[in-house]
């Protein structure tokens, strides 16, 4: 099961709309309060994570869920629109297995979702 976490709908859509086509499973949480209760309580093998949410950021939410043990493990892609080096930079610093920058290469994108459900990151 692949965890979306972005506040937008239309992103939320599309993600699911792309990720369904080949044959996931996915849940959806539109902040990272939703998102930390989603994953204590379902474990995804993934997350797709938007940087800029109300209430708590996609860099805390990054930095909450590869600090603790329980959730370290899951690996996390970033998929947003600020995609400056430096933002790019913190999320690889705070563990995310990659970025993908608004709008998304889906072709790329599909296949890194592929690489890291087998674990070939």
């Amino acid at each position: 099961m692949i965890l979306i976490v972005d506040d937008s709908t239309t992103n939320q859509v599309l993600l699911e709309a792309i990720l369904q086509e080949e044959g996931y499973e996915t849940v959806t949480a539109f902040g990272a309060k939703e998102a930390l209760k989603l994953v204590e309580k379902n474990k995804p093998r993934l997350i797709l994570l938007d940087l800029l949410m109300p209430d708590i950021s996609g860099f805390d939410f990054l930095k909450e869920l590869k600090g603790d043990i329980n959730t370290s493990y899951i690996p996390v892609i970033v998929v947003s629109a600020v995609g400056s080096r430096e933002n790019i930079e913190m999320c690889m610093q705070y563990g995310a297995a990659d970025f993908f920058s608004k709008p998304i290469d889906i072709g790329l994108f599909v296949s890194k979702v592929k690489q890291t459900m087998l674990g070939e990151i």
